[in-house]
């Protein structure tokens, strides 16, 4: 530290050269010499002036400087360092010169004379004699006077010669005036923390002298004390040790003003001006408050908990200062829900809970920050935080993402199907807020399970749309808090259960048996049969067919089963029975299901044919002698129907005439005795019978019968023993009866083809199949996006149609909820997101179904192992370790071990340390974390070390990391000497007159260590010799003996410093203090003349020449220079002996 002190602060004044008579250096007397060259006469100023033409009269210059001492007693003469007067080169020999002041002295005080030197007429001026009054420079410093020269010869007539010049007569100090004060009593308040050196008030004494008489020098009246300085120069007081309000609160300081000037003989001995300052130490406010905070764990939510925390403020000053203003809350509690109020004892003051809190609000807890201010001026406060921890009580019921969930599950859908994921969250902490879901409704025949920890809903039976197509289950969140305080809340879950075709269609009249008549006409409608499917949709809408492969006349219309003929029915040539297979189809996919039933179709017979005879137009003869009763020819008549019976009949009443016609047989018999008959008619005759057949409804085309009766027999006819014969023309009505009854036999003796129902509605024999190839383990990154498909899952069934239909299931082992299967794919995927800290693998039953009744599966196990991602960074077991290390620690020690941990596994979790500070002192083991010591501490250049080190995992990418913070203080020894830096070598100017007590210099020596190590104590070890003192707590070194430079020029003074460790350190300065010399002359020294002249011979080089010595006493050493008049250098002068003057060449 800079040294502070006179020497520094009170360099020696200088004087501006226009006012260098008054300068105490040395005294200066002029001495005017005329030197005259032989044969020339040479005035010391002629190189300065004009010669004056013959017969005018010139001053030697147009203004002359002159002074004199104020208070000169009558005939002092002025001084000046130019020759003032006028020449006399022109004039006669008897001319006279005479001056006068003519302007400028209207005090009267100045006098012309006029003295020949040489061929110079001198002007001498001096104080006139008998004046009341003296001169007073500081009334006026200077005259302007206007001196005349004035020529008269007595030879020579006519007006006399003049001349005039301009004197500037200046008045020069003397110290006649002593320092005065005003005001002579100051007044000053200083906070007792003011630092060392710290001005206080500047006091200001005035003396109305010049130069050294009217600079003023300021002292204290009692030199010794430690406690201020005062500028010597500038009057400023200022603190030299600590101030304290309890050891002095007042202080009253006497400075005391001195010019530095001589007493001059003829006036007393001035006393020392003296003004007091009262220096007022008001107690400053030098500590905060001190806040001590004793608080609760924890705030319990809705409880009416008073008071949270105790607080304590003290405050260490005294009075005011330490007299607590207010306690607040300044920040953390906008609400308003907190409060401070004074406690029972003094120095207590309560935090207040104002309000019910709640948790969910504030879930962090409150963060509150305490201020306490204390009554000093200006006050001073400190903060603490207090944090205001919220203890979860389970008021809060669990909350459903949505009140009311709907999904959609296919009846196909096996049982463990994930249906939909609930999701309810509880704002309480801890197990109040852990949430666990079950059905608590709508779930009466166990079809759907909730995992109770994700919230997903599946499947835990086979659905059946048909027995139910909506579900609406009751889901309740229930949180975990103990069973009395226990809250829960519900949703809805509305499950729709899609249809499947599932179900073959059904008809409502199985095997119908219908009779039809015969010839009834194209289209004519037979039956209806009808048919449902309780499935839904088009699995439900149904399609009818005739499955028969044969040709059948009839027709189903394929929407509404109605069953008509396609052609016309024929009872006696066609099937008289159909059996048709009805078929009823639904529209479901992928396969449709079929039903079949049968409809037995009878035809009616009806009467739709004549009888037709076999013979027709039938001609022959009976012999007359035929015997009645003789059956002359048997008729037939065929009807194609079936079971008719035909009855025969002869038309126009032929019976009566010998004929008889039987009606069933179809016989025609002889009724007559044929020769009486011929005798009668007595004619040969022939009989024309027509015969009609009719099978009760339909009477047939008549046939004639033709019969002759002949009376004579041939030999033919006799031979044979004939009576009759006739012929009738075959119609072919047997043959075509004979064909028709064979293609009826056949078209009914053959047998019905029907088409068969596909095997897909067989029987369901094979169980679903497995590929062998299906992997056991798999893995999946934990890091697997959501959808991400893992595994594709074929199995086979050898069954047909729905029975060989299969779908698949994640029946078990899927914990958390995160893999979902395909139904019908079989895909495995992730459908949430991994963590294998949590699940490191899964342990899967992956089930497949088919579809046949009844379900028949297959199952296998599969083991999902999660491959680490690293998706953890390390975490440090503390984020924040404090060290306290003594600066003399070794190096290589163990200071601390730091711990990471990191939950993924491999490299992922190996973890190495990595200090990130850069520093020397410290290195980090980056296997196991343990801090050590690298190099050596020093307090003094480093007190603290804010460490960061730096865990990493070992991941071949993505490397995570975590920082711990290591805060290290470093503890003092007492390991530093004390420095006094660049005041180790200090020189310092100091003036022998400097009063005492006086600082000449402060020097502070700074020691780094800490505590009494760091507590320095100042002496002075050698070269003072009592000449100086200095203050052993701040260094300030004072003036304790006036010095003399006479008697000593300078010291060189040795200073300790020395610290209060054990052991002590200590250190030294050197102080090099100068003493400048002040003029002490009191005895003026002067010419015995003013003005002396001689002459020397042009060409003698060198010559000496002696002018007259100085009259007075000599007190010191006197010096001799050539002011002014030799500007060419003609002339030297020894400055020790002024005998001793030489004339150069």
């Amino acid at each position: 530290m800079m040294p502070w002190g006179a020497g520094l602060r009170a360099p020696l004044p200088t004087v501006p050269r226009a006012h260098h008579a008054h300068t105490r250096t040395r005294p200066r007397i002029l001495l005017h010499i005329v030197l005259l060259t032989l044969p020339l006469l040479v005035v010391g100023a002629s190189s300065e002036s004009t010669r004056p033409k013959l017969g005018s009269l010139q001053f030697l210059r147009a203004t002359y400087n002159v002074s004199i001492y104020e208070n000169s007693l009558p005939r002092t003469y002025v001084v000046g360092e130019q020759l003032m007067g006028v020449a006399l080169d022109d004039l006669p020999p008897s001319a006279h010169v005479t001056y006068d002041i003519v302007e400028g002295d209207q005090d009267g005080f100045f006098t012309a004379e006029e003295e020949m030197v040489g061929g110079v007429a001198v002007l001498k001026m001096r104080t006139r004699t008998g004046l009341r009054d003296v001169l007073n420079r500081e009334r006026r410093a200077r005259y302007f006077l206007v001196i005349q020269a004035k020529v008269r010869n007595s030879g020579h007539r006519g007006a006399a010669l003049k001349a005039r010049t301009n004197v500037t007569v200046t008045v020069l100090d003397t110290n006649d005036n002593i320092p005065l004060f005003y005001p002579t009593v100051y007044q000053v308040s200083v906070g007792e923390d003011s630092s060392l050196h710290t001005p206080l008030i500047s006091v200001t004494a005035h003396d109305a002298d010049a130069g050294y008489n009217g600079q003023v020098y300021y002292s204290l009246d009692d030199h010794n004390t430690n406690l201020f300085a005062v500028h010597p120069t500038t009057g400023v007081l200022s603190v030299t040790r600590p101030l304290s309000h309890a050891y002095g609160r007042v202080h009253k300081v006497v400075v005391l003003a001195q010019d530095r000037g001589p007493q001059p003989r003829h006036l007393r001995a001035a006393s020392a001006a003296r003004a007091t300052v009262e220096v007022q130490v008001h107690q400053v406010n030098l500590h905060p408050p001190r806040i001590t905070v004793q608080h609760l764990p924890h705030v319990v939510e809705h409880s009416h908990t008073h008071i949270y925390a105790i607080i304590t403020v003290d405050d260490p000053d005294e009075g005011e200062s330490g007299r607590v203003d207010k306690v607040d809350i300044v920040s953390g509690d906008p609400d308003r829900l907190f409060s401070i109020t004074r406690g029972s004892k003094s120095k207590e003051y309560n935090l207040a809970v104002l309000k019910l809190l709640d948790r969910e609000l504030a879930p962090e807890g409150y963060n509150l920050t305490l201020q306490a201010v204390d009554s000093g001026i200006p006050s001073r406060k400190t903060r603490v935080s207090v944090h205001v921890n919220i203890a979860d009580v389970n008021d809060h019921a669990p909350v459903f993402a949505r009140e009311q969930y709907e999904e959609a599950v296919s009846e196909e859908a096996p049982p463990n199907t994930p249906v939909v994921k609930v999701a309810a969250s509880d704002t309480d902490q801890g197990i109040n807020g852990r949430v666990l879901f079950r059905i608590v409704a709508g779930n009466e025949d166990d079809k759907f399970n909730i995992n109770p920890r994700t919230g997903l809903i599946s499947t835990a039976d086979w659905l059946d749309h048909e027995m139910t197509a909506y579900y609406s289950v009751t889901v309740a969140a229930v949180d975990q808090a103990s069973n009395a305080r226990r809250k829960q809340s519900s949703a809805k879950v509305i499950i729709r259960v899609l249809d499947a075709n599932d179900n073959a269609p059904e008809f409502n009249t199985p095997n119908t048996e219908v009779t039809l008549d015969e010839n009834e006409p194209v289209g004519s409608y037979v039956t209806r049969m009808v048919a449902s499917d309780v499935d839904s949709g088009e699995n439900g809408f149904i399609s009818y067919s005739i499955a028969n492969l044969d040709q059948v006349p009839f027709v189903i219309d394929p929407f509404d089963g109605t069953v008509s003929t396609s052609s016309v029915l024929d009872y006696e040539a066609q099937r008289r029975v159909y059996t048709i297979k009805v078929r009823a189809s639904d529209w479901g996919t992928p396969f449709k299901r079929e039903t079949e039933t049968t409809v037995k179709v009878k035809v009616r017979d009806v009467n739709d044919n004549r009888p037709q005879f076999e013979g027709i137009e039938c001609k022959g003869w009976v012999s007359v002698d035929a015997p009645v009763g003789t059956n002359v020819l048997t008729l037939s008549a065929l009807d194609l129907d079936n079971a008719s019976i035909v009855s025969y009949k002869l038309q126009n009443d032929m019976e009566e005439e010998c004929w008889a016609m039987d009606a069933s047989s179809g016989v025609l018999a002889l009724t007559c005795d044929l020769r009486k008959s011929l005798i009668i008619s007595e004619r040969q005759k022939t009989y024309v019978l027509n015969v009609t057949a009719t099978d009760g409804s339909h009477i047939s085309d008549p046939t004639s019968v033709t019969v002759a009766v002949i009376t004579q027999l041939n030999e033919d006819q006799t031979s044979v023993r004939q009576h009759y014969h006739v012929e009738c023309h075959e119609t072919g009505i047997g043959t075509k009866a004979a064909e028709v009854e064979a293609a009826a036999a056949e078209n009914n003796a053959a047998a019905e083809h029907y088409a068969l129902l596909p095997l897909r509605y067989g029987y369901n024999s094979h169980a679903p199949d497995l590929p062998r190839k299906l992997p056991s383990v798999i893995r999946v990154r934990e890091d697997a996006e959501i959808g991400t498909k893992i595994l594709t899952v074929e199995a086979h069934d050898h069954d047909r149609g729905h029975n060989g239909r299969v779908v698949y299931a994640v029946s078990d082992g899927d914990t958390d909820s995160v893999f979902k299967i395909g139904v019908e794919s079989g895909v495995l995927e992730v459908v949430a997101e991994l963590d294998r800290e949590r699940t490191p693998e899964f342990s899967l039953n992956i089930t497949v179904y088919d579809l046949g009744v009844p379900h028949k599966s297959v199952s296998r196990n599969l083991t999902v192992l999660i491959v680490d991602v690293n998706d953890n960074a390390p975490e440090f077991s503390r984020v924040s370790y404090s060290l306290h290390l003594p600066e003399n620690t070794r190096n290589g020690t163990s200071v601390a071990q730091l711990s990471a941990q990191d939950a993924d596994e491999g490299l992922n979790a190996q973890i190495t340390y990595e200090l990130v500070t850069d520093v020397e002192e410290f290195t980090v083991d980056r296997a196991t974390g343990v801090v050590y010591m690298s190099g050596g501490l020093d307090r003094e250049r480093r007190s603290e070390y804010d460490l960061r080190v730096r865990a990493w995992d070992s991941a071949l990418e993505n490397q995570r990391s975590a920082l711990a913070r290591v805060l290290v203080t470093v503890l003092d020894i007492n390991d530093c000497p004390p420095e006094f830096g660049a005041a180790s070598k200090l020189t310092v100017d100091v003036p022998e007159d400097l009063p005492l007590g006086a600082v000449v210099a402060t020097l502070l020596a700074t020691d780094q260590d800490l505590g009494v190590g760091g507590q320095l104590k100042y002496s002075l070890v050698s070269g003072h010799e009592d000449s100086f003192r200095m203050d052993e707590e701040t260094g300030v070194v004072r003036l304790a003996r006036s010095l003399d430079y006479e008697t000593r020029q300078s010291y060189n003074v040795t200073i300790r410093a020395q610290d209060g460790g054990f052991p002590p350190l200590e250190a030294y300065a050197s102080l090099f203090i100068r003493i400048h010399d002040v003029d002490e002359t009191w005895v003026l020294q002067c010419f015995p003349n003013e003005w002396c002249w001689g002459g020397c011979m042009r060409t003698w080089p060198r010559a000496p020449w002696s002018p007259p010595s100085l009259r007075g006493t000599q007190t010191e050493a006197v010096s001799y220079t050539i002011t002014a008049g030799d500007g060419l250098g003609y002339f030297t002068i020894d400055r020790e002996d002024l005998t001793r003057a030489t004339a150069l060449s």
